[in-house]
């Protein structure tokens, strides 16, 4: 879903968790150049990206300082617009062949109450250049067929903590999951993942 590169793509990820000690900055760099992939576990029942969006009309082009996102996203998540929606994201690093998690999770038990909250880590990287936000902020991605408009933009990711992480490679896996109105979980949650290396600058 991304345009194939022989270079490898990087994004800057400045750790920024609130901390009485020095802020540390690191360096991730992808390893895979479609930034955004299936989820290796290939949980059953999960869809990928693409169970989410429409990702035809977004592009991804390849710049001198980094990779310049812009153009449509359609949802089309098979849910109810009165869904609660939980997102999750979890980090692991490699070591001794297994996957070991980190402390480096975030969970939002309800996302359309933050999806363009501007404290939320999110909201820098994606919904803050969605320009027709007001027209869009009550449907969230629970409105099958709604459009989002994207400004082009760098992609720039600065999130953080005071604390070491683990150097080589880690994995960070990103859940989606739809409550109806009585809890019950639906039945296609979303899964994706990205993978990648820190390096302390």
């Amino acid at each position: 879903m991304f345009r194939q590169s022989h270079l490898t793509w990087q994004i800057l990820i400045l750790l920024r968790i609130v901390s009485p000690s020095t802020e540390i900055q690191y360096e991730f760099e992808l390893e895979d150049d479609h930034v955004i992939t299936k989820c290796l576990d290939d949980p059953k029942g999960f869809k990928d990206m693409n169970g989410l969006f429409d990702l035809s009309n977004l592009s991804f082009e390849l710049g001198e300082e980094g990779v310049v996102v812009g153009g449509n996203l359609t949802s089309v998540w098979d849910v109810e617009p009165t869904d609660r929606i939980e997102f999750r994201t979890s980090t692991f690093y490699w070591e001794r062949g297994f996957w070991q998690p980190t402390i480096l999770n975030v969970v939002s038990p309800d996302f359309c109450k933050t999806m363009y909250d501007e404290k939320q880590l999110w909201y820098s990287i994606i919904t803050k250049y969605v320009i027709n936000k007001e027209e869009v902020k009550d449907k969230c991605v629970t409105h099958k067929g709604t459009v989002l408009v994207v400004e082009p933009y760098l992609i720039n990711i600065h999130f953080g903590a005071g604390m070491v992480l683990p150097s080589g490679r880690h994995r960070t896996i990103n859940t989606m999951t739809a409550f109806d109105l009585n809890n019950v979980t639906r039945p296609n949650p979303i899964c994706f993942e990205i993978i990648g290396q820190f390096f302390k600058i």
